[in-house]
């Protein structure tokens, strides 16, 4: 492997290895259609899309997004065109995208993300899978879940956890077979837009970052097997690498890459450079 590759799946037969340790995290660039021309995905070690539901769904009503001191909170929901709709429409961009592509599942019932896995499993450029945890899943719910996934794919499955709770549901995850974990999903948070409507939804911008990396050293003090990687608020290169001083295997970026794109770049090669 070169000298800042990555593996995020360690002891799996087929493995997940980055060219370098900073990712794209789901939403940022849709499916890949949604990527800004100055951000040079080949440039990432990784890229994770989606979110896919075997289900279309719609997103939520607006407004949608309101700015708060340290980024914004944003309410989407999990929209989504459904996964065969994704695939025939936007299929042919992954085996081009230039790096690592993970797909992110957020089916919450066992046989709706077992047929988005399975549909996915078939396509090419598809290296792994990222599980989206709902927030107020059990421990239990989320092992039967990724049972189930492992049983649709050879590929390795990461599985994405809500900050609140990581380091909590972080080991049943990895005693079901998580190839490794992120911490985590966006927290919740509020914010007031300039006509006095109030937007509850995830927390997004430098200001999550403390709340993610608190979860990420609990979840790391836990010494289980498999990869750890950070995702939440990472907008400066110090705070990347204060993220790897941690103990993350690699690091996802969000926000930043939707309001300052060649930072994002220019961030991921700092560290491929060392």
């Amino acid at each position: 492997m070169a000298e800042n590759a990555v593996e995020l799946a360690p002891g799996h037969k087929i493995g997940l290895p980055l060219t370098g340790p900073v990712m794209l995290a789901a939403a940022s660039i849709g499916y890949g259609e949604a990527r800004h021309r100055e951000l040079e995905t080949g440039r990432f070690g990784g890229v994770v899309i989606g979110p896919f539901t075997r289900r279309s769904r719609g997103g939520s009503q607006p407004p949608r997004m309101a700015e708060t001191v340290g980024g914004f909170v944003r309410r989407v929901g999990l929209q989504n065109r459904g996964v065969s709709a994704a695939v025939r429409r936007y299929g042919q961009l992954w085996p081009r995208i230039g790096c690592t592509v993970i797909a992110q599942v957020a089916d919450s019932e066992r046989d709706e993300a077992a047929e988005t896995v399975g549909r996915l499993s078939a396509v090419e450029g598809i290296e792994g899978f990222e599980l989206l945890c709902q927030p107020q899943a059990s421990e239990r719910e989320i092992g039967l879940l990724l049972e189930v996934l492992l049983l649709e794919t050879d590929l390795p499955v990461l599985v994405k956890l809500p900050l609140s709770r990581a380091a909590d549901v972080a080991p049943a995850a990895v005693a079901a077979g998580a190839a490794g974990v992120v911490v985590g999903s966006p927290p919740p948070g509020a914010g007031v837009r300039p006509d006095g409507q109030t937007v509850s939804g995830e927390m997004f911008g430098p200001g999550a970052f403390p709340i993610m990396l608190a979860a990420l050293l609990e979840v790391k003090a836990l010494a289980l097997p498999g990869s750890l990687i950070a995702c939440g608020g990472v907008h400066t290169q110090q705070q990347a690498r204060d993220c790897l001083q941690a103990g993350a295997d690699a690091l996802q970026l969000d926000s930043l890459v939707w309001v300052e794109p060649a930072a994002a770049v220019a961030l991921a090669v700092s560290l491929e450079n060392g």
